[in-house]
């Protein structure tokens, strides 16, 4: 009996490291592509020609043990995600992260099934 007790404790924490690691990738994904979105709508709100932007490619993912964190190293992210009393918002967080969040939901198993 204590053989077979020994064999499902090495089984469960076998399967509890294949699933916190299959969960850790999910997040890591679902971070990547909110921080691929967001800097493309930056890029596409962006009101003159030129191609270059600082805020577009400051945005990052970094991973957390627990998680993945999207930030930006700019300190005018916020004025521009939420605007002023005298600039309009023009979001590229928070519209990014509801696009991964819809498709996350209409597709569940796209994100992270079977990885």
């Amino acid at each position: 009996m204590l053989e077979g007790q020994e064999r499902l404790r090495v089984g469960l924490a076998e399967a509890r490291r294949t699933y916190e690691d299959r969960l850790m990738n999910f997040v890591e994904n679902m971070a990547a592509d909110i921080a691929a979105g967001a800097r493309d709508r930056v890029y596409r709100n962006k009101k003159s020609a030129d191609t270059h932007s600082p805020l577009a490619e400051s945005i990052m993912v970094v991973q957390k043990p627990r998680g993945a964190d999207v930030t930006t190293s700019v300190s005018y992210a916020p004025y521009v995600e939420f605007g002023t009393q005298k600039m309009p918002a023009r979001p590229f967080l928070t519209p990014a992260t509801e696009e991964v969040k819809v498709l996350f939901e209409l597709s569940p198993e796209t994100f992270g099934a079977g990885q």
